[in-house]
């Protein structure tokens, strides 16, 4: 397999960072959801603490997967996509990114205003952005609740329109992201 993206595919690099990044999305919304659930106890903060170092490493992450976009672009779009096709394929990864990014860094601040450090995996500890302030913890408790409800949108719709592509279209918008598929393996 083809470290670089290539005109048809992309390469190992942004397939992994791709599938890791999925993962830890899973992750991240199954701790928040079960530490939601917990009594204050610490349990919950050790879930708390997973969580915060699991958002940290997706931010990490958002940052590798777009520089690794400048350094080795992605494929092009299929041609014969409608231009509407093309328009919001490129708004809702362009969404993506923004939530990847933003989402942490939110939880990150969040944490600065309720007074709790980040630290991430045990091995270090993140310098609060801002100071403490109960005001300012709700405004971005509230936002990072509300982008939490608008990134399972976005990787909902992201889904369909990759099964779309494939079960409808009938194209390789998603055979090109699926390690050991592509010619002469599926398509």
């Amino acid at each position: 397999m083809q470290l670089m993206n290539s005109a048809e595919r992309y390469g190992v690099v942004a397939q992994t960072l791709h599938w890791v990044t999925l993962a830890l999305f899973v992750a991240i919304f199954a701790l928040a959801w079960i530490q939601d659930g917990l009594p204050l106890s610490p349990e919950k903060i050790r879930l708390i603490n997973l969580h915060k170092s699991v958002g940290v490493t997706i931010l990490v992450l958002a940052v590798l997967r777009l520089a690794w976009r400048w350094f080795s672009p992605p494929p092009g779009l299929p041609p014969g996509m409608a231009d509407w096709e093309r328009r919001l394929a490129h708004a809702s990864h362009v969404a993506l990114y923004v939530v990847l990014l933003a989402q942490p860094v939110i939880g990150i601040l969040h944490s600065a205003a309720a007074n709790f450090p980040v630290v991430v995996f045990g091995l270090f500890t993140l310098p609060a952005l801002i100071g403490p302030s109960q005001e300012v913890k709700e405004v971005l408790e509230n936002a990072h609740h509300l982008l939490a409800r608008l990134i399972l949108a976005l990787v909902v719709i992201h889904v369909l329109a990759a099964l779309r592509h494939h079960f409808i279209v009938k194209d390789s918008v998603l055979t090109r992201m699926l390690p050991l598929m592509g010619k002469g393996r599926g398509e």
